[in-house]
């Protein structure tokens, strides 16, 4: 019998300081194989290991990680395979790294240069904005002149893309020059980067055409590009302009003042997208791929009168906006040079087609108009897009700033 009280006796065991001293041992598992070990290395980091016998084999085999806990799972999951049947040798880190031989169409894989070239213009030039394509393929002028067959060697094949040859490309193509025709400047961040976002497309087409496996320039970091800011121009300066630019340049001019679109909408507008009798222009936007109906500005709609009338045979079909040779705009930059030298305007910075677009968003919300509005009129997808001019012109950010005043503060501080 036990005693529950006082001192125990000859051969009995105190229940009280049993309960309190000893604890109930647990049955420890114990692996049916493998080991897990650790390893600290010079510099301070420290690997886990997992090390199981191989029956397949008859040898011992190891697997390193970084944490105890990968260690321990994988070592569980070989040994769940093995009471399962379905124990595989796991292959090595440099096994798992290794690329395989990539899919073969018709036993060949293509340049990059002649899969980009045929890409573009098969599948990218039906469905994309020709802005769009104009950047893929002055990306494909370049990629001619560097990946393509030069100095005695081979043209580059896609499978032969990696990261450090096209690290090597970018620092090639920094030294070039802009544009054949522009001035002599070199390539900026901005151009770079629509270069890789133009080669990692092209890649992932070729993925889906079975010539590569994986696209090796996915996780390559963009350049950090320059906040170019947004010029526009001041009603007087509006003004001047219309007064002084070329006379076949002026109807362009002014409806690209009075609605804010982009020069691409209106360059494809015609003459069927304008409705005279209820005051109406359907602007169709490549960008986002979407229509609006804009609001025909009396003084638009005076001008593209006049200009109709001074016309023959106007078809609805035809294109609207004619350059001075009588064809229809495919770049309006030249005409824009002109019209800015003649109003005195060609010193300032910055000014460029797009800049008539800033000018009217800039003049929409000073003159009231709601940011919602403006979106609808710019055709902007995100309604942040649009908030940019609203906080350019914020009123309360401008009272803050003039309510400083420093130096009648420290006026005031001194002894």
């Amino acid at each position: 019998m036990l005693r529950l009280l006082g001192p125990a006796g000859p051969g009995e065991r105190d229940v009280r300081t049993q309960t309190k001293t000893e604890k109930p041992r647990r049955s420890k598992r114990r692996r049916r194989f493998g080991n897990i070990y650790s390893r600290k290395w010079g510099s301070g980091r420290r690997t886990w290991s997992a090390r199981w016998f191989c029956k397949t084999e008859r040898r011992w085999i190891t697997r390193a990680f970084e944490t105890e806990k990968e260690a321990k799972d994988f070592l569980i999951e070989i040994e769940r395979r093995i009471l399962a049947d379905a124990y595989e040798v796991p292959p090595t880190l440099v096994e798992t790294t290794e690329p395989k031989e990539p899919e073969k169409r018709n036993g060949r894989v293509p340049t990059l240069v002649e899969y980009a070239d045929d890409v573009i213009e098969r599948r990218f030039e039906p469905v994309l904005a020709p802005g769009t394509i104009g950047v893929y393929r002055a990306a494909l002028r370049a990629w001619k002149a560097y990946f393509g067959k030069r100095d005695g060697q081979r043209a580059v094949r896609l499978d032969e893309i990696t990261p450090a040859r096209w690290l090597d490309y970018r620092a090639w193509r920094a030294r070039t020059r802009n544009s054949r025709y522009g001035k002599k400047t070199t390539v900026s961040a901005r151009t770079l980067n629509a270069d890789q976002q133009s080669i990692v497309r092209i890649l992932n087409e070729a993925i889906l055409d079975g010539h590569i496996e994986t696209n090796p320039l996915a996780g390559i970091k963009k350049l950090r590009e320059t906040r170019r800011p947004r010029r526009y121009l001041t009603k007087k300066e509006l003004g001047t302009l219309i007064s002084n630019c070329p006379e076949h340049f002026k109807p362009f001019l002014l409806t690209a003042i009075y609605t804010g679109a982009r020069k691409g909408e209106l360059t494809a507008l015609r003459w069927s997208d304008i409705d005279f009798t209820d005051g109406k222009i359907s602007l169709y936007r490549p960008k986002t791929g979407t229509a609006d109906l804009l609001d025909l500005h009396p003084a638009v709609a005076a001008e593209l009168t006049r200009l109709r009338g001074s016309r023959e045979n106007v078809r609805p079909d035809d294109h609207v906006f004619l350059s001075c040779h009588g064809t229809p705009y495919k770049e309006i930059r030249r005409s824009w040079d002109l019209a800015l030298k003649a109003a005195g305007l060609n010193g300032r910075k910055g000014l460029t087609p797009h800049s008539l677009r800033h000018s009217f968003a800039t003049h929409f919300l000073q003159n009231g108009g709601a940011v919602t509005d403006l979106q609808q009129q710019l055709g902007h997808a995100e309604l942040a897009t649009t908030q940019i001019y609203a906080a350019a012109l914020s009123g309360r950010r401008r009272d803050a700033v003039m309510a400083l005043d420093f130096g009648s503060q420290s006026q005031s501080e001194s002894p």
